[in-house]
């Protein structure tokens, strides 16, 4: 399936929490980009990073052909940000996952992963892929807890004192 053909619907629905939490995926609109990135500017690792609220929007809102980015809403509210990059190195490479602070630890983030998981399943994808800064130790954590192990290691990427780290999660056998 050609890149722009993947993850093309508006929106899509998770299936509900075990509480009857309703989580969906929605385009992100700019005023909630431009709320979500001051909060986002606020948490590591972009804070730790340097990075302003005024980087972090644009990558938001950058709208590139086949590369959606969704708002992440539970019971209607935007609570995060998920951005994928279909069809990279034989699946989808998960560019920017960030949920607000209220929204972590309540099995979100799992949620998310799953249903990326399942679609790229369905289009007979052999991979997920997801960087994270070594600094992010929590963020490191999810991911391995989620199946993904670490592929490489890149020093000096993003500055010349980190080192970001590629995960992959194996869809076959």
């Amino acid at each position: 399936m050609s890149a722009p053909a993947r993850y093309a619907a508006s929106s899509y629905a998770l299936p509900p929490f075990a509480d009857g939490a309703v989580l969906e995926l929605t385009p992100l609109d700019a005023t909630d980009a431009e709320r979500l990135s001051i909060v986002f500017a606020a948490m590591d690792p972009w804070h730790s990073y340097g990075y302003p609220a005024g980087q972090l929007q644009p990558m938001m809102t950058a709208n590139e052909p086949g590369i959606p980015c969704f708002a992440i809403r539970l019971d209607g509210n935007v609570i995060g940000v998920i951005l994928i990059q279909p069809l990279w190195l034989r699946g989808p490479y998960l560019r920017f996952l960030a949920l607000e602070p209220v929204a972590q630890n309540r099995g979100i983030g799992g949620a998310l992963l799953a249903w990326l998981e399942s679609e790229a399943r369905a289009a007979g994808e052999r991979n997920l892929w997801v960087a994270a800064s070594q600094i992010n130790t929590g963020g490191i954590r999810f991911y391995e807890r989620a199946g993904f192990h670490q592929a490489a290691a890149f020093d000096g990427l993003a500055y010349d004192d980190r080192i970001e780290l590629l995960f992959r999660k194996r869809l076959t056998d």
